[in-house]
């Protein structure tokens, strides 16, 4: 199991990291968000202009909503990386698996975040950054049937749930999906489950996190206040 590094754009993935509630401020501010960052404001202009020829974010977000004006923004990324242009208008397709993929989340997700749909974001750039390099990846990026056996152990429900399927993914992978199950039925926390690993397997799983991290620009797994 191995996470590579993926060169996602700084400006969407903080987006997609933020509360966007209607009532939240960086929904409010989302106007003035994309307007200040003019290579992203020349994008949005363009692939909303069916919506809005003006450029008007606010009217676009009306008409969208919020998953709207994401799910462009992802699909003209990926469209970007595959074809080595921006295109004029997009074409969704290239993030129905993204979407499956948040769905499968939802239950255990706090609203208004999108930390699922980056991950889902994550996985698909990167699996294509590594085939234009020549290397394989494997097919079940978007497989999370065995975390999802473990998230309906808890009614919980997570901000960063990104971080949590991945966290799980590792511990399925060292320990099998019985025992992970067997152990937090048990009352094991997961940092219990971590001691439980071997220093290889806790390095892997740091580099792992660490590639991510770096990813989506997120500076927390790099740097915490208590240390």
């Amino acid at each position: 199991m191995e996470y590579h590094f993926a060169n996602l754009p700084d400006d969407y993935t903080h987006l997609l990291k933020s509360s966007m509630q209607s009532s939240g401020k960086s929904f409010s501010e989302l106007q003035q968000y994309i307007t200040e960052r003019k290579g992203m404001y020349l994008l949005f202009r363009q692939i909303f202009k069916d919506i809005d020829s003006s450029g008007n974010v606010d009217k676009v977000l009306k008409s969208s909503g919020w998953h709207g004006i994401r799910d462009r923004f992802s699909c003209m990324y990926i469209e970007n990386l595959i074809s080595g242009e921006f295109p004029t208008s997009v074409q969704t397709g290239n993030c129905y698996g993204i979407l499956g993929f948040e769905d499968l989340l939802k239950p255990f997700s706090i609203g208004g975040y999108s930390r699922s749909f980056l991950l889902g974001f994550y996985l698909k750039v990167s699996s294509i950054e590594q085939n234009l390099l020549g290397k394989s990846t494997s097919a079940n990026s978007f497989d999370i049937n065995d975390v999802l056996e473990v998230l309906k152990l808890s009614s919980a429900r997570t901000v960063k749930i990104d971080l949590l399927v991945i966290l799980i993914k590792h511990l399925i992978y060292f320990l099998e999906l019985d025992t992970v199950k067997s152990l937090i039925l048990n009352g094991e926390r997961y940092e219990d489950i971590y001691e439980r690993l071997s220093e290889e397997q806790k390095l892997l799983m740091a580099n792992n996190f660490l590639a991510y991290g770096s990813s989506i620009n997120e500076k927390e797994i790099f740097i915490k206040e208590d240390i």
